[in-house]
């Protein structure tokens, strides 16, 4: 266990402080409360033992944190039962020590204490023995004390899980997205060598698409989220390059419906989709192949339509890539339980519906 786990945490030590002043203070003022109620039949009694009641309560509150930061909360995060049990020996010889002797004399020079309880005061300190009284602190203080102890320990761990869980996420993302943008650009550079084999005088817009595109992954998707305009100006350079490509050959739809300007996204995670349509769609098509995509954006969802032809040298092989694979781990990693993705196959249609919940 590193150190840093039993020192003072700041999310936590608001509450534990807070903890500290009701044992130190709140649980006398209750008692006296009760005591001038139902004992004195006047609740205002409590107010003549104020003083006597900050004194006391001051020396509990400092014994308590001394007790509570630098011993029991150390051996409670590191699991130590022995420890616990003898800083919990200590504290009880230690509290009746500084009640007998600091806290009387303090009580005695003090005006703010009543003629009663400083003869009382005084009396209790000329006394030659010391009375330890280990049920009444173990009920009143150690106990609670414990048990805050392995509360922040619980939360603690929790918060730590959780952490450890969204670094795990965040590397495997990553990881994924290193394996997309690979796969992503071999695709696209091998539709730019198939145009400058045919010396196409398209394949000059083609590199500078590309090449806008590539400034968008660079230095765009690496965020954690993208506008959702960027994301589709994006896929609209996409599309122009596979159009470019296919020309006039294909049947290539695109339409876009809906989308706000302030509208944010996950990036690139629509890509993969469409990417893997023009891929199975059209590359092995020499004619009647199609690519048909529409992208809707209502108040809730973002839908994504896309659906393709599947050319005869495809229709008995299963149609998959690292792309769809990947796409769906980042979408149960970045909207778990927030998107549905049905893909339907039949032997001349390739169709994916995607629908992101508060994309």
């Amino acid at each position: 266990m590193k150190a840093t786990h039993f020192k003072i945490d700041q999310k936590y030590f608001w509450v534990e402080l807070s903890f500290l002043l009701f044992l130190s203070f709140g649980v006398s003022l209750i008692s006296d409360l009760e005591y001038s109620a139902y004992e004195k039949h006047d609740i205002t009694k409590f107010a003549e033992d104020t003083g006597y009641r900050l004194i006391t309560g001051s020396f509990s509150l400092i014994i308590y944190a001394i007790y509570y930061f630098a011993f029991l909360k150390r051996y409670v995060f590191e699991r130590k039962i022995i420890g616990i049990i003898l800083c919990s020996v200590g504290f009880v010889i230690v509290d009746q020590l500084i009640y007998k002797f600091p806290s009387n004399w303090v009580i005695i020079h003090t005006d703010l204490v009543s003629n009663s309880l400083k003869k009382r005061a005084v009396e209790d300190l000329l006394r030659p023995h010391i009375i330890f009284t280990f049920n009444y602190r173990v009920t009143r203080s150690i106990i609670p004390l414990i048990g805050l102890a392995f509360l922040i320990r619980s939360l603690t761990q929790e918060r730590e899980m959780k952490e450890l869980k969204e670094q795990q996420l965040v590397s495997e993302l990553n990881y994924l997205k290193a394996q997309l943008h690979p796969h992503f650009f071999f695709n696209t550079i091998n539709n730019i060598y198939a145009l400058a084999l045919k010396q196409s005088t398209q394949t000059a817009p083609m590199v500078a698409r590309l090449g806008e595109m590539m400034r968008y992954i660079l230095y765009e998707a690496d965020q954690s989220t993208v506008l959702l305009s960027r994301e589709i100006t994006f896929l609209s350079d996409y599309i122009e390059v596979e159009k470019i490509r296919y020309q006039e050959q294909m049947s290539i739809q695109y339409d876009v419906q809906g989308i706000r300007p302030d509208s944010y996204m996950k990036p690139l995670l629509l890509l993969p989709f469409i990417e893997n349509a023009f891929k199975h769609g059209l590359e092995e098509e020499t004619k009647n192949g199609f690519v048909h995509i529409v992208i809707c954006q209502t108040d809730q969802n973002l839908t994504l339509q896309v659906s393709n032809s599947i050319p005869q040298a495809l229709k008995k092989v299963a149609i998959s890539g690292i792309g769809i694979h990947n796409v769906r781990k980042r979408l149960d990693i970045l909207y778990p339980d927030r998107y549905q993705l049905d893909i339907n196959e039949t032997p001349a249609l390739y169709e994916v519906n995607l629908i992101l919940t508060n994309p």
